[in-house]
């Protein structure tokens, strides 16, 4: 399963800079609302296929207040990230929305006095130092944008998503759970619009940036989270899903030419370091475990 998370932040990594463009053009609440549909459609239509004989009434029934509070939190989170991605770089937002890595494993010991492992709380702080490296424009310059503050906000936001989903994804069909966060989310969005400009997507280039936030960055990438999150702890999980800064500053890099300074670098290299820390201890776990259950 941690081999299918991975795919997870380099989709997300990819949004950064696709939603850089589009907000350019479309502005904030338009262009969220737009990707949300989008993803909203793509869980939709996939639900035949891998949803055969799990869409029941009760099942329905059951998923919706789980649906609602999850895309609550998307939507917040997604919100404060939008807006700050508009006052910031594609990079700094990546790598300052990736600090969710840190408030995971707080909001899991706070809300479900969950015990973290040394070596989780020690990956979290490695990649919090390569953020704070990667996030700044210079050493001797540390002053927050109001922008980067923002999408900090998000952190807490995406960090209490990635709880909720380690709680209930091993409790409902995973398609179904998926398909009721991002109709929640998309409803919150629809809803939002009332208070600005309802503006349709008119060019094919911010449709294409649509297409890679919305159907790859929400539908396909959120599926995913939710499939690994049924046997991978959340704390786990964020320390993998961190890999969307790395993934976020190569591909602005190259499409936006955002360029990284040598410091910024080395961040880059902790985030991965943290990753690979994380993981390690994760697979050695699971080797004793295996190791010390009883035969047969």
């Amino acid at each position: 399963m941690g081999v299918i998370l991975l795919l997870t932040p380099i989709l997300w990594g990819a949004t950064f800079p696709a939603a850089k463009i589009g907000l350019e053009r479309i502005g904030v609440f338009p262009f969220m609302f737009w990707t949300r549909v989008l993803g909203f459609v793509t869980i939709l239509v996939a639900v035949p296929v891998v949803a055969r004989g799990q869409v029941t009434g009760e099942a329905v029934r059951r998923v919706m207040g789980p649906g609602l509070l999850l895309g609550g939190l998307i939507f917040v989170a997604y919100a404060l990230q939008t807006e700050g991605l508009a006052r910031t770089t594609a990079t700094n937002a990546g790598f300052i929305t990736g600090l969710y890595v840190v408030f995971t494993p707080l909001l899991g010991l706070a809300l479900f006095r969950r015990g973290v492992r040394g070596a989780a709380w020690g990956a979290a702080l490695v990649s919090v130092l390569g953020m704070a490296l990667l996030s700044v424009p210079a050493l001797d310059d540390l002053r927050p944008r109001s922008g980067d503050l923002l999408v900090l906000a998000s952190a807490v936001g995406w960090a209490g998503h990635a709880v909720g989903i380690g709680y209930f994804a091993g409790r409902h069909p995973t398609i179904l759970l998926s398909l009721a966060q991002m109709a929640a989310t998309a409803a919150f969005h629809l809803a939002a619009l009332a208070f600005t400009e309802a503006r349709v997507p008119d060019t094919g280039e911010v449709w294409l940036m649509l297409l890679i936030t919305g159907v790859l960055g929400s539908g396909v990438a959120y599926t995913l989270q939710v499939v690994a999150q049924r046997t991978i702890t959340a704390t786990r999980a964020v320390v993998i899903l961190a890999g969307e800064s790395v993934a976020a500053a190569a591909i602005s890099y190259v499409w936006l030419d955002e360029r990284l300074l040598a410091h910024q670098w080395a961040g880059a290299a902790l985030v991965l370091a943290a990753m690979a820390i994380s993981e390690l201890s994760a697979r050695r776990a699971d080797l004793r475990a295996e190791l010390s259950a009883p035969a047969g």
